[in-house]
């Protein structure tokens, strides 16, 4: 049963997720990290709120990806994670910010499967 906290992550996501796709396309790299990073939170957020969870911090919203998630996907989400602080300082150029993209890409397909319902848009590297 979905409930009302789950779609609210969920829509938050899909509002974040559709800036990420803008800042992507405008190049406006350093935004990417940052907000590929909320779209993430939310994804996992919307998870845990299927079984009555809730997280207030980044260690333990690790620690339920960790628990409830493929390796493929986590490693995803933690090159989407720790790129938040990169793209801070090197990221001007566009390469970290396709990373991110493909990574988010990822994760995306997997919590569309996972939700049975579509998150788009996604933003082609």
């Amino acid at each position: 049963m979905l409930t009302v906290i789950f779609i609210k992550h969920l829509n938050i996501a899909k509002e974040k997720l559709k800036a990420v796709v803008d800042a992507y396309i405008k190049k406006q790299n350093t935004v990417v990290g940052d907000l590929a990073t909320k779209v993430i939170e939310q994804l996992v957020e919307a998870d845990a709120a299927i079984a009555g969870e809730h997280f207030g911090t980044h260690v333990s919203r690790h620690e339920y990806s960790n628990k409830n998630f493929p390796k493929e996907i986590n490693s995803a989400m933690k090159k989407v994670w720790f790129a938040y602080g990169d793209l801070g300082y090197d990221g001007m150029n566009g390469r970290r910010a396709r990373i991110v993209i493909e990574n988010l890409n990822l994760v995306l397909d997997f919590f569309e499967k996972r939700f049975g319902e579509k998150i788009e848009p996604k933003a082609t590297p």
